[in-house]
């Protein structure tokens, strides 16, 4: 009877361990390179934090090259990532041909998902862009025209209510205001710093919390809030027993390296670290499989010195654009070992697909 029991025991964890994972949260530091990643691990080392990706996988080397350049860009990257195809410098949600894609958002709010987005960037920025539009990446108009169109997000995070129609002063919405539009599509709608505008019965709801992007975090204005705060209380607002596809981007990091700002760079990588720590302890690894990517490198960071506990850091910066390098891809909770050892972000599509049993 015992060695009976024993072997329930035995087959009921192999089944827990090989179960397809109930979500899957990837966190994208946007221009983040591997010495990026370090840099933040050092920066935690001094200011006694816990270093969050230490909990993490290399789980694949992974190239982000385009059809027409080695180098790519956000809209290219954010194009292989949700829709699994490789495309054009430019091009958000399109193929070559221009054709719009179905991303991965859309196909996994057909099968059952709470899908959704949070960023520090603009709403129309390239990245967060890539799971609901088919435009050119500088097409401000189409892109706003998808995201207002768009029906499938239960949540949307993002900053850039200037192009919505707010003003800038009260902070309301005008009478054309475009988020007017959103809110009869069906969306509770938030503005800056998560201020209720428009209400609805619906739970879905999408927040622009900023005028354009988010200060750098060693630069937020009075009242402004953190980064984390805005995560911790989309999460809040989210979190329920439905299965969930989160896509988080710390965006910042990539403005900051295309001007070198080292103080800024060191505040966006601290505060990626604080992202990654709260959302693993927050949603539990044995059912979430957790994605930490970055598109691109920029700014060629390197690390020129530093002592063993990243009190002393010395970095020199060798561009101030995008750099042809491999991208850190890195996992950890169920089903962190199914992505190749090598492979292009083209392919994390089908690999997600396929393991979470989605036709």
């Amino acid at each position: 009877m015992k060695k009976f029991l024993s072997l329930i025991i035995i087959l009921s964890l192999m089944i827990v361990s090989y179960a397809k994972p109930k979500n899957v949260i990837v966190i994208m530091g946007d221009g983040m390179g591997y010495n990026h990643v370090l840099l933040s691990e050092l920066l935690c080392q001094a200011n006694n934090l816990e270093i969050a990706t230490k909990n993490f996988q290399v789980a694949s080397l992974v190239r982000n090259d385009t059809l027409d350049n080695v180098v790519t860009d956000s809209g290219a990257a954010a194009t292989a990532f949700f829709c699994g195809e490789k495309t054009k410098l430019q091009y958000v949600g399109m193929d070559k041909e221009q054709k719009s894609l179905d991303s991965l958002g859309r196909i996994l709010k057909r099968e059952g998902y709470k899908v959704g987005l949070i960023t520090n960037t603009r709403y129309y920025d390239a990245t967060p862009a890539g799971i609901y539009a088919h435009a050119h990446r500088r097409d401000t108009e189409k892109i706003t025209k998808d995201l207002v169109s768009s029906n499938f997000m239960d949540f949307f995070v993002a900053g850039g209510f200037e192009k919505l129609g707010v003003n800038p002063f009260t902070m309301k919405p005008k009478k054309d205001s475009e988020l007017k539009k959103i809110n009869e599509n069906g969306y509770k709608v938030y503005g800056n710093n998560y201020e209720l505008l428009f209400d609805s019965n619906q739970e879905r709801f999408m927040a622009f919390v900023a005028p354009g992007d988010k200060n750098f975090e060693n630069e937020l204005i009075t009242g402004e809030l953190p980064f984390i705060d805005v995560v911790e209380k989309t999460v809040e607002k989210i979190k329920d027993d439905q299965p969930l596809f989160m896509f988080v981007e710390a965006g910042r990091i990539d403005d900051a390296s295309h001007i070198n700002n080292t103080e800024a760079v060191k505040s966006e990588l601290l505060m990626f670290q604080k992202i990654v720590n709260y959302l693993t302890k927050e949603f539990n690894p044995e059912e979430t499989l957790f994605i930490i990517f970055a598109d691109h490198e920029t700014g060629g960071l390197s690390i020129f010195s530093s002592t063993v506990d990243g009190s002393d850091i010395t970095i020199k910066w060798n561009h101030t654009d995008h750099t042809g390098t491999y991208v850190p891809f890195l996992t950890y909770g169920n089903s962190k070992d199914i992505f190749p050892k090598q492979m292009h972000l083209e392919n994390v599509k089908d690999v997600l697909l396929k393991t979470l049993e989605v036709e």
